[in-house]
């Protein structure tokens, strides 16, 4: 119901197939602008340092060479990711709401282009030895909210109209997803986790969910498009509901 085929799940940022290839120069694009300010880095390092004097200096620092390396091409993806994202943004706003699936609608098509601008930065920090990374640092870039003390680094978060709040725990493998696909209708909507909300492992909030302050959803369950879990209670299920001691 809310994975169609034509969209992969491997990622925050799934991609409908009859696009990719249309804007696979955009992506492409990103890419080798993130490694322009490497490129510069590594130039002058080896300028300065391999000569006969300070070549013990260019052998000795290596490491952290390669080190700093990756976080400047990390760095420079994701901010080259969020200025052609905002550029994108004035040409058509992202809004909530339910629209066709079809790419002769704007708001499909441009929700499909913003996860192409997204999707170099998130694969390649994605492999940041620092789990807290991509959830708790790089999804904020792309104004998700994610309030003080929340743990969410092993869950599969949607890169846009989602917040949560503070002091939130969020099991492993568990997803919140603010898109959903219903036949031929494509659901876009803001999901919201409030303050000291416990979600247990391989959960999926769907679209336009609300969990309330210190409301708790048990492992392996579910809510419905546009559910709200009330605070101080516990909901179990498929899909949740208030469970009954």
């Amino acid at each position: 119901m809310f994975q169609p085929a034509s969209l992969k799940g491997e990622s925050p940022v799934p991609i409908d197939e009859r696009i990719r290839n249309r804007y696979l120069l955009l992506y492409i694009l990103i890419i080798i602008l993130s490694f322009i300010p490497c490129s510069l880095f590594e130039y002058w390092y080896v300028v300065y340092l391999w000569n006969e004097t300070l070549i013990w200096l260019f052998f000795l620092f290596l490491l952290l060479n390669a080190l700093g390396a990756i976080y400047i091409v990390q760095f420079s993806a994701l901010l080259t990711s969020v200025l052609i994202l905002k550029v994108v943004n004035l040409i058509h706003s992202p809004k909530e709401g339910i629209f066709k699936r079809s790419l002769e609608d704007r708001d499909y098509l441009f929700w499909n282009i913003r996860n192409i601008i997204k999707k170099w930065p998130l694969y390649i920090i994605a492999s940041n030895p620092f789990p807290w990374f991509k959830n708790r640092f790089t999804l904020r870039f792309f104004g998700v909210k994610i309030g003080r003390g929340t743990i969410c680094d092993n869950s599969w978060i949607s890169s846009e109209f989602v917040s949560i709040g503070k002091n939130v725990i969020i099991g492993m493998n568990s997803s919140i997803l603010s898109f959903g696909i219903e036949q031929e209708n494509f659901i876009l909507k803001k999901v919201r986790v409030e303050n000291n909300v416990l979600i247990g492992a391989k959960c999926v909030l769907l679209p336009g969910t609300i969990v309330r302050q210190n409301a708790r959803l048990s492992a392996h369950s579910y809510t419905n498009h546009n559910a709200v879990l009330e605070e101080n209670l516990i909901y179990t299920g498929h899909p949740a509901k208030i469970q009954n001691d």
